[in-house]
């Protein structure tokens, strides 16, 4: 009997662990290997579904497909991806879609509506996204506190950080090592949840799968914001041919760099090593300050400073930045030898990946207990989510309100209908009567706060919005971005139509466009404080043909929508009575903004010389920021208006500024952050901006992680500096229509958009980012 037990017990094994090993299998194309993030776009391999043997199609239609899942407040959305009509040069086909929480639903339709409005969307198939789980083991949501890295070639032990065996505790680094180009997306969405990209030698025979879609993608995320590593020893010329992105985004001069050999003693000191490493080839890396005329130009940021076997010194690694993203070079091949036996590589590679492999957040527990989220995106959730329509009572009126309820049901029914009037059955009246009066006073209460003069939107409703809008500009690359955070309230049931509309000042601007999308926005968990489920609610459709490129000269001049020949639109969008709904737009694209280099005076942290507006729009209570300098313009910065001297403008600390610190007699006093504050947008907007620059979760008591990719503390080097500055009208708009009301086959902006913009607060800011260059005397 004992032998004929554990006979079934190890079939039972076996058949489970087949069972386990089909569902990851089954789900290793949801997202990059099974890896995503909730809250941020997804890409889904469509035809990684014929890759299984359960219920997956046999093939996949040639037309359009939708991806339908839920969004953070629960609410059904459905993806129409009616761009992908044909795979890429690849084979591969994607789609994308924001799934909402852990383990959404998925369910892949055949769009055939737009071929007749009578056939039915054929379901392909229904399944789920991976739930939490270790990302070592196979396919799994990441957590918005893990960092992610994906891999190409050897990752070096960082798999292992916050490994421990003993304490029975897993990685705290998510790491997806790539085997296959295949699951790679073909769009720069589909990487808006990796934290940083790792490049090794190893990596060779996958950088060289990768389409030229691909390898655009890539590129594009690391101009947005990305963080990317490459060690570039002995193989860097092959490397830099398999990789042509990552050429195009290194300085010519580090990509026409020869190899040589270099001396370890620099990598041993910057490690604190005890073991000795021999001579080893990498990429002559320029020095990062090289004289030319007179002047000297910035081209990076030193790591780690060295030599070569000949004694002369260069950096043997180097950070670049290439539009809102920073490339750290090392100039060695950590996984050959003599590096893969070093005892110190892990701590080598740690250290040079800084706070993008850290897994110390901070305590943020008292915050939460205060305010109930733990992100700084929970209080600007908040404040924007904040209308004068919408009549606010405190708890203690709402138990005022039980308390005369049943106050007045009580005694009513005791003294007045038994003892008064000597029967008990008229309790039936009177209850519902007290009821209802009290009903009818509590709406009357609930009436919107309207000035006499205020009126309704043509919708017939009474709309509200408030957004924040962060437009930033490289003036090196060329590069821009847009991010736009809104919230759309209405005190009345609605089903809407809303279309993104691009203002004129960004229309002139703008030369191409990466992409541009709206979608549902939030984040799950205690990051935004949890999000309200919607009692009801029908699908909302977020049409993506807009994420396709686009260029102005293929434009008409006639509309400023049309100037950047793409528009983002979300429909069917139903909305309670009296609720919000959040809607992010978002936006890459190439500008044609130029801006002179600005002068630093040699030896010195301080500017000098002249400094041109080089927007056609006026800036608000302007700062330029160098490091931790900044200099305080005037209250109004004209279009195109020049400071002839930087020096003579107002100059303070810059942290100092952030953090409103003022210098007393022998001391200094700060202003403290109270995260429960939700009335200062200007303060909230500075927070988002640069929040590691004025001391991070340890000023604010909250993380910097659903937004964090607006922080561009990082980009405050030696060669750049920012222009900040609050604009007086928002470079885009909100329109709104009754659902079915509009187009939704794109082309022009309807007239049911036209006049249906809601009213309400926008603060909107702009920060341009330019070179600087040293003035040698």
């Amino acid at each position: 009997m004992r032998v004929q037990a554990n006979f079934f017990a190890v079939a039972f094994a076996v058949f489970l662990s087949v069972i386990l090993g089909l569902s990851a299998g089954a789900t290793d194309w949801l997202g990059i290997q099974g890896h995503y993030r909730a809250g941020h776009w997804t890409a889904v391999r469509l035809d990684g579904m014929l890759d299984g043997t359960g219920s997956e199609p046999s093939e996949l239609p040639a037309g359009p497909v939708m991806l339908e899942t839920t969004d953070g407040d629960g609410v059904v959305v459905q993806y129409e991806q009616s761009f992908l009509a044909a795979p890429d040069s690849s084979g591969a086909r994607f789609g994308y879609c924001v799934p909402g929480t852990e383990a959404a639903s998925l369910v892949v339709r055949s769009d055939e509506s737009s071929a007749s409005e009578q056939a039915e969307n054929a379901v392909l198939l229904k399944t789920r996204f991976p739930e939490v789980g270790v990302p070592a083991d196979g396919p799994s949501m990441i957590p918005l506190q893990m960092p992610w890295v994906l891999v190409f070639g050897d990752p070096m032990g960082i798999e292992t950080i916050g490994a421990n065996e003993l304490l029975d505790r897993d990685a705290s680094v998510a790491v997806t090592r790539l085997t296959s180009a295949k699951p790679l997306p073909d769009h720069v969405l589909g990487f808006s949840g990796v934290d940083m990209i790792l490049v090794t030698s190893s990596g060779h025979d996958v950088l060289e799968q990768l389409s030229p879609a691909q390898s655009l993608a890539i590129a594009g995320w690391v101009k947005a914001g990305g963080r990317l590593m490459v060690t570039l020893g002995a193989t860097a010329k092959q490397t830099l041919a398999a990789a042509p992105w990552l050429a195009e985004l290194l300085p010519d001069s580090v990509v026409e760099a020869s190899v040589i050999q270099l001396d370890p003693s620099g990598m041993e000191t910057f490690t604190n090593s005890q073991t000795r490493l021999s001579v080893f080839d990498g990429l002559r890396l320029p020095k990062i300050t090289s004289l030319t005329g007179g002047r000297s130009s910035q081209i990076g940021e030193t790591l780690i400073a060295g030599r070569t076997a000949r004694r002369i010194s260069l950096p043997l690694a180097a950070r670049y930045v290439s539009g809102f993203g920073k490339i750290t070079v090392v100039a060695a091949d950590l996984d050959q030898a003599p590096f893969v036996d070093w005892p110190e590589r892990f701590d080598l590679v740690t250290k040079l990946a800084g706070k993008d492999l850290s897994d110390e957040r901070g305590d943020v527990s008292s915050s939460i207990r205060l305010s109930g989220y733990s992100d700084l995106a929970g209080q600007v959730r908040r404040s924007l989510d904040r209308f004068d329509i919408k009549r606010g009572l405190n708890f203690s009126v709402i138990a005022l309100v039980i308390a005369a309820l049943v106050a007045l049901v009580a005694p009513l029914d005791y003294f007045f209908v038994k003892r008064w009037l000597g029967n008990p059955l008229l309790g039936w009246l009177t209850f519902p009567i007290v009821a209802v009066l009290m009903s009818i006073g509590l709406v009357m209460a609930a009436r919107p706060q309207l000035e006499a003069s205020t009126e309704t939107s043509d919708t017939g409703s009474m709309l509200r919005s408030n957004s924040m809008e962060f437009l930033d500009i490289d003036t090196s690359t060329h590069t821009g971005r847009l991010l736009r955070w809104s919230f759309l309230y209405s005190h009345t049931a609605e089903q809407l139509d809303v279309r993104s509309r691009v203002g004129e000042s960004l229309g002139e601007i703008t030369k191409s466009v990466e992409y541009q999308t709206m979608r549902p926005f939030g984040a799950p968990g205690q990051s935004m404080g949890g999000i309200q489920i919607d009692a009801w609610s029908e699908s909302v459709v977020v049409p993506l043909s807009e994420i396709q490129s686009s260029s102005k000269e293929n434009a008409d001049s006639n509309s400023a929508s049309s100037l950047t020949g793409i528009e983002s639109r979300v429909q069917s969008l139903s909305i309670d009575p009296r609720g919000s709904k959040s809607l992010a737009l978002s936006m890459q694209f190439a500008t044609s903004v130029e801006a002179e280099t600005v002068k630093r005076r040699g030896g010195s942290e301080l500017l000098q010389g002249k400094l041109t507006n080089p927007l056609d729009v006026d800036l608000l209570d302007a700062m330029l920021i160098y490091q931790n300098w900044v200099y305080l313009l005037p209250t109004r910065f004209p279009a195109g208006a020049t400071v002839e001297d930087v020096d003579r403008l107002r100059q303070k600390n810059f942290r100092w500024q952030l953090s409103r610190q003022r210098a007393l007699e022998s001391s200094s006093e700060g202003e403290s952050w109270d995260v429960t504050r939700i009335d200062q947008p200007e303060r909230l907007a500075e927070m988002l901006m640069f929040h590691d620059a004025v001391g991070g979760t340890r000023y604010t008591g909250l993380h910097h992680e659903v937004l964090g990719t607006l922080d561009l503390s990082e980009l405050l080097t030696d060669d750049r500096c920012l222009l900040v500055g609050r604009c007086p009208e928002p470079w885009t708009t909100l329109q709104v229509a009754p659902s079915g009301a509009s187009d939704s086959t794109g082309g022009s902006v309807p007239a049911q958009f036209k006049s249906s913009e809601p009213a309400g607060d926008t603060s909107s800011w702009v920060r341009v980012l330019m070179p600087v260059e040293e003035l040698r005397r």
